[in-house]
């Protein structure tokens, strides 16, 4: 059993988040903490803009693994014509391409607009030239995005990785612009609350380009079209122990279920532009048996087994309300069960955590890196609270040792961390693994039906 690796501990290069702190609270006598409870303050100002004389001159990291390709070098040909922004305009290069890339990518992951996607390019095509600079001119302002350590938006590691620093970005802005309030109003307008600039106009100027970028990698990037599954029966393996398989295509955003309760998860996929579910038993096909509408466009899928037949549904997330499919995947009736739980910048997780059979609704702070979990959200009380992994980590659900009760965990760059002390428990212990890239898509199943759940990628 590995021991989790503390705040002192330098995580991995290009890592999502490092994971830090321990248990602040559970069941066993202590007073259930709201899910409602304050949470922290979005991060301060970010630095200035990187000063066009000096960037030439400052050093930087790759944005990808592998760095930049020939796709970049295909896509900075086809806008660099058409480029006009004070910044970077023609002098566009498939490195800065790369870099756009994986902010499209990671802000698409999620399953936004894409007009959250200009927004974040915007932001660092006027904070960074598209550069991911390693050392500090303004104060400390590192980055893509020219975030600052001292004004909590992160670690100096954590601000040079891409997809950290992305989500950061898109984090604060979610808190800021609440409801999808982001979806209108002047681009320039919303960077400059976000980054709260000392140049507050500079934003303004780069939107056609940030534009011309986002929609030439929105559906044409290899990284955003067809999803690619890795999927591994070993918790300690590094690598994909079931052949890899397509399903499904970009924008949709992969989800796992038992969906007819033959006790082996299968992948399948929500489509947030539509709102629509695409549910198969058998996803190397690459056929959807199911297909359904549930929910608004935009809302965040999630999934688990309601009434404990031991066949898993889907619902969503709007605003702080989950609904909860309970007519069948199978059915063309649809019956609903909601309840109010959490705060609508929070991250809808689903498990069982005492072993009935059910799971239940449960969420996620991205800002603090809190897990707030409830075996009865209706009373909007969460009975365990605890930090695990810093803020702005990638949360996941699944049951590790098959004693039929969920656990949690968090994806670390490539990295895997699975906690493995009960939830109720102020000891804490973790398993992690190795796999895939930080720019991958973390998935969770019981893939051969032995009651354990293991680790699967999506690229």
């Amino acid at each position: 059993m590995n021991t989790r690796p503390r705040s002192s501990v330098v995580r991995p290069l290009m890592a999502l988040t490092a994971l830090v702190g321990g248990l602040l609270a559970s069941a066993a006598g202590a007073v259930p903490a709201r899910a409602t409870e304050p949470t922290p303050s979005v991060p301060g100002p970010a630095g200035s803009p990187v000063p066009a004389e000096l960037a030439a001159a400052l050093a930087y990291a790759a944005c990808v693994p592998g760095g930049e390709t020939a796709a970049d070098t295909a896509v900075a040909n086809q806008v660099r014509p058409s480029m006009n922004g004070p910044r970077l305009g023609r002098s566009v290069n498939a490195y800065n391409v790369s870099c756009a890339r994986v902010i499209t990518r990671t802000v698409k992951g999620r399953g936004l607009d894409k007009r959250a996607a200009v927004i974040a390019v915007t932001t660092a095509i006027t904070e960074s030239t598209l550069h991911n600079y390693t050392v500090a001119v303004d104060h400390d302002s590192l980055g893509l995005f020219q975030q600052r350590p001292s004004q909590g938006w992160g670690t100096p590691a954590q601000l040079t990785d891409p997809v950290y620093a992305t989500n950061a970005f898109i984090n604060a802005m979610l808190r800021k612009y609440p409801n999808n309030s982001w979806m209108s109003g002047d681009i320039g307008a919303i960077c400059q609350k976000v980054q709260v600039s000392a140049v507050p106009d500079a934003y303004g100027r780069e939107v056609h380009d940030a534009q011309l970028l986002v929609n030439a990698l929105w559906n044409t990037s290899a990284d955003l079209g067809v999803l690619e599954f890795y999927l591994s029966d070993n918790q300690s393996s590094t690598v994909a122990t079931r052949p890899v398989f397509a399903y499904g295509n970009s924008p949709m955003v992969p989800i796992t279920g038992d969906w007819d309760g033959d006790g082996k998860d299968t992948v399948s996929t929500y489509d947030p532009t539509t709102g629509r579910f695409y549910i198969s038993n058998n996803p190397a096909s690459g056929q959807a048996q199911y297909t359904f509408l549930y929910g608004d466009s935009y809302a965040v899928p999630f999934v688990g087994d309601w009434d404990g037949d031991g066949k898993d549904n889907v619902g969503v997330r709007m605003g702080n309300v989950f609904f909860m499919r309970t007519s069948p995947v199978s059915s063309a009736t649809e019956t609903t069960q909601s309840v109010a739980y959490g705060d609508a910048p929070m991250i809808p997780l689903a498990g069982d955590w005492d072993g009935d059979g059910k799971d239940t609704v449960s969420a996620y702070d991205p800002a603090s890196g809190k897990f707030l979990l409830s075996n009865n959200p209706a009373t909007g009380q969460a009975q365990y609270v605890f930090r695990y992994g810093d803020p702005n980590a990638v949360p996941f659900v699944g049951d590790w040792d098959g004693d039929g009760k969920d656990n949690v965990g968090v994806r670390m760059g490539g990295g895997f961390y699975l906690r493995t002390s009960a939830v109720t428990s102020a000891t804490e212990t973790t398993h992690s693994v190795a796999y895939g890239d930080s720019g991958d898509l973390p998935v969770i199943g019981d893939w051969d039906g032995d009651g354990k759940d293991s680790q699967g990628i999506v690229r």
